[in-house]
């Protein structure tokens, strides 16, 4: 199998990782944080100029049709320079899900606004609703936490039942209680009190699972991303940082704990090229399988380099002044959004583990 990135591939890679590093030093993070919105509306506007918001959608919906490797190399480079735009919660996880079945009608018409840019969306992946038919739709009761990007989308995608629904963030009876969180970014809880939506704003039960292994793929994506910075600013660390004459890092302790931050690294792009890879399986039990694997896996590897890169720093590491810190707090909520890491196990155990009989990436 050829992992090489083709040309288009490295193109698109360079154009990111240059707007990223341009537009999104770290000294404007906390400016961007501070906007109305929680994230840079100039940088969200930039994004979709360059078609980054309308990267994974098929070119019959208005996208640009690309696939999991592309969508890899966002998430890295949004890991890297860890952005607050909603990117995940947004394009990756709502429009993911609303985009399986937009080729017309109300779908169409709310995907063409995600992909834009204008509306932002979000949706929930903890959720307690029940859905019954009325005269004319159907009614919507009960809660939904901690949804990403909730505190500023003016469009949900939630679960009841077997089923998904968008609702706007102004219907009648829905009521959000949208708050920031501590690494950045923001979410919302839901509370649904008789609210009504039409047919034609139903979403299949298959659209939220593949927006949910798509959100585990981009949270791989980042992890490797924010691993990779994380480590590169670690080792840099110790090859300046002087103590007793000499720099820490001829300290052969703390070469070991390099090496051992450089395999788990190396974990993290694995497991995010796999994921990338998983786009293409066309089996739901193959794809379940794996992405539960992944989400094991960066959950533990980011742990393990959020832990260790913020120790070896040593006393800054933990102060907010210092990028560090807020690659452990991104690393670690990364490792608990859309299932942490022992659900995962578990949720791996009961569709019978990760190895299998057969390959299953039938890929040329």
């Amino acid at each position: 199998m050829n992992l090489d990135l083709s040309d288009d591939q490295r193109m698109l890679k360079d154009s990111v990782e240059r707007l990223v590093s341009e537009r999104y030093p770290f000294e404007k993070r906390a400016e961007h944080a501070a906007e109305p919105r929680g994230f840079s509306e100039a940088m969200w506007e930039e994004m979709a100029e360059l078609g980054l918001t309308a990267l994974p959608f098929g070119e019959q919906l208005g996208g640009l049709g690309l696939g999991g490797v592309e969508m890899m190399i966002v998430g890295e480079a949004v890991g890297r320079g860890l952005l607050l735009e909603p990117y995940l919660s947004s394009i990756v996880l709502a429009g993911t899900a609303i985009a399986q079945g937009a080729e017309d009608g109300e779908a169409a018409a709310r995907l063409s606004a995600i992909m834009t840019g204008e509306t932002v969306a979000a949706l929930a992946d903890h959720a307690t609703i029940t859905a019954s038919v009325v005269d004319g739709g159907v009614r919507l009761d009960g809660a939904a936490t901690m949804v990403l990007g909730g505190d500023q989308a003016a469009l949900f995608v939630l679960p009841a039942g077997n089923s998904g629904w968008m609702v706007s963030a102004d219907a009648p009876g829905l009521r959000v209680r949208g708050y920031r969180l501590h690494g950045g970014g923001g979410a919302a809880d839901l509370t649904l009190e008789g609210v009504r939506v039409g047919a034609e704003a139903h979403v299949a039960v298959q659209a939220m699972t593949r927006a949910i292994e798509a959100g585990i793929a981009f949270l791989a994506a980042e992890a490797a991303g924010a691993t990779r910075a994380a480590l590169d600013l670690t080792v840099g660390y110790l090859k300046t940082r002087e103590q007793f004459g000499k720099p820490i890092g001829s300290n052969q302790a703390l070469q070991h704990r390099a090496a051992e931050l450089l395999v788990e690294v190396e974990q993290a792009s694995s497991a995010a090229i796999y994921a990338a890879l998983l786009a293409e399986e066309y089996d739901p039990a193959e794809r379940a399988r794996g992405t539960a694997a992944v989400k094991a896996v960066i959950g533990k590897v980011g742990r393990f380099v959020a832990q260790q890169t913020v120790q070896l720093h040593g006393g800054i590491g933990v102060s907010e002044e210092h990028i560090i810190s807020h690659y452990f707090r991104r690393l670690t909520a990364i490792g608990m959004l859309l299932g942490g890491t022992d659900a995962q196990l578990k949720r791996l155990a009961d569709l019978g583990g990760f190895t299998r009989p057969r390959a299953h990436l039938d890929l040329a």
